[in-house]
């Protein structure tokens, strides 16, 4: 499921010039809100430190724990450069066509790497790179990276320039319970691919929406009817979930099975101008999950 999931995203990026850059400077905006905020928000339950000597950063098995939550400055790395280290945060789902990177970032499911600048903080983003014949595989899951810290000028092959690295990682679920309460109740989601299923419907649906946009900046695609299966299958499993934990999500489902129906009767009825008239309710459901996922900031 997961390598047929990242050619799908990959080809919806295609499909989806412009609202690619309406997301990514809605995310990015996010992103920079919190990098400049001096206060914790709360937003999440790991413990911060402005030095990233600590002795509590050196893990069990002698690695050197990077979070995104200092916003660390490549001077700190230094003393780290070609040592094992370890970092938890999330995939994106974008990867290599080959699956020999990804990127690890501090919001679940973003796809917009270094929409800040990286040449001087570690804010959102690490890029990630397998060992030699591994891949990385798409996984909602807040994760673990173990590998080496490269500090290098390198251009990898979306053309994103940066100058550190993880390479020869290796990647596991991470240890939900040194994250705190919130992360634990997001890796629960994650395990039943909430957010995937969600996300591929929304995206299916905003094709529809904003066909003429994405058509006449070179996508190429037709309309479809969109099949609601995996939202039907969301909806069902955020009931087993207390209702203040997934309210947000239950909305967004909820809204979107409104929309993918009407749009499907209209589809089939070939009454694409009537489509367009749901552009904003769409555009305001990725709002809606992008003030989901900060709340799951690490």
């Amino acid at each position: 499921m997961k390598n047929k999931y990242n050619k799908k995203k990959q080809k919806n990026n295609k499909n989806k010039l412009l609202f690619s850059i309406l997301i990514t400077i809605f995310v990015c905006s996010l992103i920079l809100l919190v990098s400049c905020s001096n206060s914790n928000d709360n937003t999440n339950d790991i413990k911060k430190s402005n030095s990233m000597l600590n002795a509590d950063r050196i893990m069990a098995d002698g690695s050197y724990q990077i979070r995104f939550s200092d916003l660390v400055s490549l001077k700190d790395l230094e003393e780290y450069n070609n040592k094992t280290v370890t970092a938890i945060g999330y995939l994106s789902p974008i990867t290599s066509y080959d699956g020999s990177f990804g990127y690890l970032m501090n919001l679940p499911y973003q796809t917009c790497p270094y929409c800040l600048p990286s040449d001087t903080k570690i804010t959102n983003t690490i890029s990630i790179f397998a060992k030699n014949g591994k891949q990385i595989e798409f996984t909602e899951a807040a994760i673990m990276v173990r590998g080496t810290l490269k500090l290098e000028s390198y251009t990898d092959a979306y053309g994103y320039s940066y100058n550190y690295r993880i390479i020869d990682a290796t990647i596991e679920e991470a240890d939900t319970s040194e994250l705190g309460e919130k992360i634990v109740l997001y890796n629960k989601l994650a395990e039943k691919e909430i957010l995937t299923k969600l996300m591929d419907t929304l995206y299916l649906v905003d094709e529809n929406v904003y066909y003429d946009e994405y058509t006449a900046n070179g996508a190429n695609y037709e309309r479809e009817i969109v099949d609601l299966t995996n939202l039907e299958s969301v909806i069902t499993d955020l009931e087993n979930f207390e209702p203040e934990e997934v309210s947000i999500l239950k909305s967004v489902a909820n809204k979107l099975k409104e929309i993918a129906i009407d749009t499907n009767k209209l589809l089939e009825e070939e009454n694409y101008d009537k489509i367009l008239e749901y552009k904003e309710r769409t555009l305001q459901l990725f709002y809606d999950i992008g003030d989901w996922m900060n709340l799951y900031e690490l």
